[in-house]
């Protein structure tokens, strides 16, 4: 590897717009206002600081955006942020508690098939209960419970980016996925509480990039990939941070997406308060082609996966469709 040569920017350059985002983290708690929610600390503080906000340049200066100034977790594959109409749209469509038995959910960041990152709360649980994290799906009928909170969700998001910086390759040189890592450690952890894990992640971050060989599943092909971490020391970080439950994931039933229809419809389990009931009407969704995920480089990761989808083709195939299709707009 070459010598790196990227500075890291002052703290005062990571701020976002302040009006826009403070509207976003006003429209945030006015969303888990109406599901009942506590947003964490961490995460309305990403909010408000403009952190999770890509911006109306984003489609144009994504690349310099990310080198100088990137949303948090853009290192991390497969999670890309939610406005606030992305949040309010998940909410009245599908992740209310009249369309999820009463199940109370605050989405704020999908991946690249369009499940949710949500906080989560049994329909019964008081308003200021400690909210997990899950992930569910728009098109499949369990969700799984990831992580116990928001910052522990942070935290394994961190560390599984410094272990394996390989997706970043095809847009980025070595040191630059180097640096966008390493930005985005410093750009998250300056809102964590400290002794929340802080520490320990900078010092990862700032270890020398080695090659190493990771395998995904026991029966998979192992790969050799560029990273700040070991496959044992990010084992042993989760392990320290996150000591792993006897039982497997959590997983608990949800309604998909496009079978959810307009609330007063939809089935009582004895649950539902009227303060829990959407003031939304629902409707079917469809999700969207990858061709319009691939006008906006916010999605690009969803095209690509999209495509793969829809042909069966390998991601290289995917990536040298997506950026033709994108070259003739």
């Amino acid at each position: 590897m070459r010598a790196m040569t990227l500075q890291t920017p002052p703290a005062d350059h990571l701020a976002g717009p302040t009006d826009t985002a403070q509207a976003n983290a006003r429209a945030l708690d006015a969303l888990a206002n109406q599901a009942r929610i506590t947003v964490p600390s961490l995460l309305r503080a990403l909010v408000a600081s403009g952190a999770t906000f890509y911006g109306p340049e984003w489609r144009r200066q994504w690349r310099s955006l990310c080198l100088t100034q990137p949303p948090a977790f853009i290192s991390c594959e497969d999670f890309e942020w939610m406005d606030a109409d992305e949040r309010d749209e998940a909410v009245a469509q599908w992740l209310h508690p009249a369309a999820q038995g009463g199940q109370r959910f605050l989405p704020f960041a999908q991946n690249g098939a369009g499940d949710a990152y949500c906080l989560t709360l049994d329909g019964d649980a008081p308003a200021d209960a400690p909210a997990a994290v899950s992930l569910v799906p728009h098109d499949g009928d369990e969700a799984t419970v990831l992580h116990a909170s928001f910052n522990a969700l942070a935290a394994a998001l961190l560390l599984q980016a410094l272990a394996d910086l390989s997706h970043q390759l095809d847009d980025y040189t070595e040191e630059e996925a180097v640096h966008i890592a390493r930005l985005d450690v410093a750009r998250v952890t300056a809102w964590m509480p400290p002794g929340d894990n802080v520490q320990a992640l900078r010092a990862l971050a700032a270890q020398a990039p080695q090659r190493h060989t990771v395998q995904d599943a026991p029966r998979a092909r192992p790969r050799e990939v560029l990273a700040l971490v070991s496959p044992s020391q990010h084992d042993e970080a989760l392990a320290r941070w996150q000591p792993p439950s006897a039982e497997p994931l959590e997983r608990f039933g949800v309604i998909p997406r496009w079978e959810v229809r307009a609330a007063d419809t939809m089935p009582t389990t004895g649950r539902e308060s009227a303060s829990q009931a959407s003031p939304f009407t629902p409707v079917p969704a469809s999700a969207p082609t990858w061709q319009a995920l691939a006008a906006d480089p916010a999605t690009r990761r969803q095209a690509l996966r999209a495509y793969q989808a829809a042909y069966q083709v390998d991601l290289l195939a995917a990536k040298a469709a997506v950026d033709a299709y994108c070259a003739s707009l």
